[in-house]
């Protein structure tokens, strides 16, 4: 037997016009784009002191770090962002985005390993700089939330 109040929740979440919460898909489509200029700009700024430091092959390895970094995270977002509403679904999305992106991410660095073997290390430092924008968004969604 349940109350009242259980049923209300129950219905209203199965309603196509109540959405859970942070379910929003433009704000996770401004979200996923804030997301990839962000990994894009640590990409290039990165790429910027490598060449400074090393030259323009370990800059353009630098590049081809970040770029696996940004196939990945708009991999999963295109995965993810394409669900529907309800969470059950949304959270098989949610993991079958992430064994994607882990698949993909295995393929691709076997083949950028091929192709910049000899700089390797500046690829994995391009890889990292766009991780650095999932803290930044962490952050910035954090300040939102704690201001709404």
């Amino acid at each position: 037997m349940t109350n009242h109040g259980e049923q209300a929740v129950s219905h209203a979440s199965d309603s196509p016009q109540q959405r859970p919460p942070g379910s929003d898909p433009t704000a996770f489509v401004h979200m996923v784009v804030w997301l990839l200029r962000t990994q894009a700009v640590l990409a290039v700024a990165t790429a910027l002191v490598a060449a400074f430091l090393g030259g323009a092959s370990t800059a353009l390895a630098v590049i081809a770090g970040g770029g696996v970094g940004i196939v990945l995270t708009a991999v999963a977002a295109l995965r993810i962002g394409s669900a529907p509403a309800d969470a059950a679904a949304m959270t098989a999305a949610f993991y079958r985005g992430m064994a994607l992106k882990l698949v993909l991410a295995a393929i691709l660095f076997v083949v950028v390993a091929v192709w910049f073997a000899q700089w390797f290390m500046p690829v994995l430092a391009g890889y990292v700089a766009t991780l650095v924008a999932y803290w930044v968004a962490l952050i910035r969604v954090g300040r939102t939330a704690g201001s709404a």
